[in-house]
C-alpha cells in the first residue's frame, strides 16, 4: 500500500460520516496482499534468447522494396534450433540494402564468407547464382541481439554469422587474456 493511502481512505470515510453523523476515525481499508518470489518486471512477446544460436540457412532472396523498379534488397532467412512456446523454431532474417551506394553487397559477402568459407568476391555478384540452393539447409551459428521497437515491444535481430560449432566471443567482446 502506498504511503498515505490509509490516511486518505480514513479521511474519505470521515467525509461520508460527517454527512450521516457517524464518525469513522478507525476505518481500516481491506487490501489483498499477493507475494511472489519469482517475477519479471515486464513481459514481451516470445523472441529467441540473446547470444549464439545454432541455426540453418534457409534462403537468400533478392527483392524489390520501394518503387519496385529494380531489385534492391537481399533477404537472408535462417531457422534457429531454439523453439517458441508452441514448439515452432524461431525464424530470423537479415536484410541487406543493395541500392546504389548501399553497403549491402560488401556486408552480404562478408557475412556469407564468415560462416560458409565460400570465398565470395565482388566478381561473384555479377554471376547469376542460386544462393538458396547452394547454401540452403547448411548449419551455422547466428549471433542474436535484442532491440526495443516500441514502449513494450522488443525484437530479435541478427548481429552476425559464424561457422557451425562456433563458441567464441560475442560481437564487441574480446577473449579474456590471462
Amino acid at each position: 500500500m502506498r504511503a498515505g493511502t490509509k490516511t486518505a481512505v480514513i479521511e474519505a470515510e470521515n467525509m461520508k460520516a460527517k454527512v450521516t453523523g457517524k464518525l469513522a476515525s478507525t476505518a481500516t481499508p481491506i487490501v489483498k496482499t499477493i507475494k511472489k518470489n519469482v517475477f519479471a518486471f515486464k513481459k514481451r512477446s516470445p523472441i529467441p534468447a540473446k547470444g549464439h544460436q545454432k541455426a540453418s540457412w534457409m534462403s537468400a532472396i533478392n527483392e524489390c522494396v520501394g518503387d519496385g523498379s529494380e531489385l534492391n534488397q537481399v533477404v537472408v532467412t535462417t531457422q534457429l534450433e531454439e523453439k517458441d512456446g508452441n514448439g515452432k523454431p524461431f525464424v530470423l532474417q537479415k536484410k541487406y540494402n543493395i541500392r546504389e551506394g548501399g553497403r549491402g553487397f560488401k556486408a552480404f559477402i562478408d557475412d556469407t564468407n564468415a560462416w560458409s568459407e565460400a570465398g565470395l568476391t565482388e566478381d561473384d555478384l555479377y554471376v547469376e547464382r542460386d544462393y538458396t540452393k547452394e547454401f540452403g539447409g547448411q548449419e551455422l551459428v547466428v549471433e542474436v541481439g535484442h532491440r526495443k521497437t516500441g514502449p513494450k515491444e522488443w525484437e530479435a535481430y541478427i548481429l552476425g554469422f559464424h561457422p557451425a560449432g562456433y563458441e567464441g566471443p560475442a560481437a564487441g567482446e574480446s577473449e579474456a587474456s590471462e
